[in-house]
């Protein structure tokens, strides 16, 4: 059975830290291959003593760099969505690898990231360069718990690991988002009206009643189903970010596919048959948007295996 990357559902760390890059037209597989055994042993050489964790996401061009080793997946880019009437864009940013550390502390991550960003100067540009973190109770900066959806720890890989008898079995597809907030406009509203925005109670995260909840409430908008109603679920992992300036949210979240993704963003957005849109996105802003596969543990040993003393 392949196995996910153990850092996707590792909970309880305070300090995260995102990369995102885009390779050089010049950087060759082998190339690639070395830079990504340095990222991997910058992390191991912290997991244990530090707890760190390490993610690494493919972007379409990355994924195709390795036909050889990596199975044909629907690895799609990050389209885009505009809805002019509305006034919203969520823009494509689509980049070629993304690396996600995580940890007890910055010092810790921020010895990983540096080690990554050094192993993969050689044939990458970055592009995002985002330190996050969780924020008490794990809210975002509006005050609000993030997260609360999420399936139970122990189910977690049945909504977000591609099953055994599937192409890429153990892999998980994912989406990253960079959001800036306008904590101004939003905070301005009294908390009855704020709740209205998410859909959930702000001291506790309950939803609130069918008769109550709006139907552009986020949570009207960002839970999806399928054609049988099922909903289709995802794992998210998202972390604020700050600056004393800006503030904001970076969306992740992992599924057994992107096309819930895409029907989550589409609905978000106002573009499926009803045309409402997230009421929310009254208050935050897209700035980045890019969909990955996360690799098993065993196709990433196929493509950048680690010494045997790591």
């Amino acid at each position: 059975m392949a196995r996910h990357q153990h850092g996707i559902f590792a909970e309880g760390t305070r300090a995260q830290h995102h990369l995102e890059l885009h390779l050089r037209d010049d950087a060759g597989p082998a190339a690639v291959a070395a830079a990504l055994v340095g990222v991997r042993r910058a992390n191991a050489e912290h997991r244990t003593n530090g707890g760190t964790n390490l993610v690494l996401g493919f972007g379409p061009a990355l994924w195709a760099r390795f036909p050889e080793a990596l199975p044909t997946l629907a690895v799609t880019p990050f389209p885009g969505y505009d809805n002019e009437a509305a006034g919203l864009h969520a823009p494509a940013t689509q980049a070629d690898l993304w690396v996600w550390v995580h940890g007890p502390s910055i010092d810790l991550v921020y010895d990983v990231i540096r080690s990554a960003a050094v192993a993969l100067a050689p044939v990458a540009d970055i592009t995002l360069d985002l330190p996050a973190f969780v924020y008490h109770d794990s809210r975002d900066l509006t005050g609000f718990i993030d997260g609360t959806a999420n399936p139970p720890l122990d189910d977690a890989p049945v909504a977000a690991v591609v099953a055994d008898d599937q192409p890429g079995a153990g892999g998980a597809y994912a989406m990253t988002m960079r959001f800036v907030h306008d904590l101004a406009a939003f905070e301005a509203l009294p908390v009855a009206d704020q709740e209205l925005v998410f859909g959930r109670t702000k001291a506790d995260s309950a939803e609130l009643p069918d008769h109550v909840k709006p139907a552009d409430s986020h949570v009207g908008r960002a839970e999806v189903a399928d054609a049988d109603g099922e909903e289709l679920e995802v794992y998210r992992r998202s972390v604020p970010w700050a600056t004393a300036a800006q503030q904001g949210i970076h969306f992740v979240s992992f599924g057994a596919d992107t096309d819930r993704f895409d029907l989550q963003l589409r609905t978000m957005h106002g573009l499926e048959a009803d045309g409402l849109t997230d009421r929310l996105l009254r208050f935050t802003t897209p700035v980045t948007g890019s969909f990955w596969f996360c690799p098993s543990v065993e196709a990433l040993d196929a493509i950048a295996p680690l010494p045997d003393d790591d």
